[in-house]
């Protein structure tokens, strides 16, 4: 059920007509084009030859530029993820896209959220997503037997999810002790007796090196109702056929208002930089092993953009908690939570303990 506030947002229909038959067009994937459901009437959108380029991340700190959606949008709030949706005008809003509640309510638009600079369309269609849930689910091991049904799904959401992207160069000089593994001859007692085995020491040597590596559009979710994890799982997006941002996009689909803004999504994307620069510079250590690993990294060349991506999401509710399955719009890379079924978990661990046991009976 939609909880409408005191002071409800009144918008006036923003559309796009069919100029055939008058119906509402909405966004074709795989195509650049809009579509209508009912005539099939199809109409491109113009393409601009004005690419989406970063900008220096100083600008952040500047004017904002353009505002808004650039059309009438219907926000609404959920009260369980904090997740802010819009949709156009004319759509109820059913249950919540990130979680599958339906505690959302009629919220203020955000007149104030910059408006997005790029958007990647769609390329995978809403039958095709569902399909690879359904084949998801059927494939789950340790599950419960019902999940496929408290599963099912009424409907799948398009949502174009905003996220900022980020470019930087990164020079890293890293120390470390490097340890290389060596055997020596030793006398050990087993059984009553002594016998000679070959046990591993180490050696541990200073080692020192440089790394630079260069990111292009790292993307960093801007979203509260999407966890970062599971969006990664699903990268990469092919982020070099952005277009400039055009509202016609948006068509039929949810859009979901940045929750986080530039500075604190640089500091979340520093942090998974520097989680890939220590685990490229831990690559270089020579010899077998290495501890006391030390990286101090430099930034230079730091930009951002921000864009709307498309993901497809299904969101339901099992055993009171929310469960998401999420594609990728353009490639079709799926990933998803699903409960755990302990009965099946204990029972498979007790059939393994039975074998063990059985096994070592014949030994015996």
């Amino acid at each position: 059920m939609t909880v409408q506030t005191d002071a409800p947002v009144t918008t006036k229909v923003r559309k796009f007509p069919c100029e055939q038959c008058g119906a509402d067009l909405v966004w074709n994937p795989g195509v650049v084009s809009l579509k209508c459901p009912y005539c099939s009437f199809v109409k491109e959108i113009p393409q601009t030859a004005e690419g989406v380029v970063e900008r220096p991340i100083e600008e952040a700190l500047g004017a904002r530029k353009s505002i808004g959606w650039g059309m009438e949008r219907k926000a609404f709030h959920c009260t369980r993820c904090g997740s802010s949706t819009t949709f156009e005008p004319g759509q109820a809003a059913g249950a919540c896209a990130f979680c599958g509640t339906p505690a959302v309510v009629e919220a203020p638009l955000d007149q104030n959220m910059v408006r997005p600079e790029g958007v990647l369309p769609f390329r995978v269609e809403r039958d095709a997503a569902l399909g690879k849930f359904r084949s998801w689910v059927k494939g789950l091991w340790f599950r419960p037997n019902d999940l496929k049904y408290k599963s099912a799904l009424t409907h799948m959401q398009g949502v174009y999810v905003p996220f900022w992207l980020f470019d930087a160069a990164t020079h890293s000089a890293w120390t470390a002790e490097a340890g290389h593994y060596y055997y020596v001859s030793v006398q050990v007692q087993e059984n009553g007796r002594m016998v000679t085995r070959q046990q591993q020491r180490v050696r541990w040597v200073p080692a020192a090196g440089r790394l630079e590596l260069f990111f292009d559009d790292l993307p960093t979710i801007a979203s509260r109702g999407l966890d970062a994890g599971l969006a990664q799982s699903i990268e990469p997006f092919p982020t070099e056929g952005l277009a400039p941002y055009d509202k016609a996009y948006l068509s039929g689909f949810i859009a979901e208002e940045y929750a986080v803004d530039v500075k604190e999504a640089l500091l979340a994307a520093k942090q998974r930089m520097e989680e890939e620069i220590r685990t490229a510079c831990a690559g270089q250590i020579p010899g077998d092993t290495y501890r006391n690993l030390v990286v101090r990294t430099g930034y230079s060349g730091v930009a951002y953009k921000n864009a709307l991506l498309p993901i497809w999401i299904a969101a339901y509710q099992y055993g009171g908690k929310a469960y998401r399955f999420i594609v990728n719009g353009v490639t079709g890379k799926m990933s998803g939570t699903a409960p755990w079924s302990w009965v099946k978990i204990t029972f498979a661990v007790l059939a393994t303990l039975a074998v063990f046991a059985i096994f070592l009976a014949l030994q015996n």
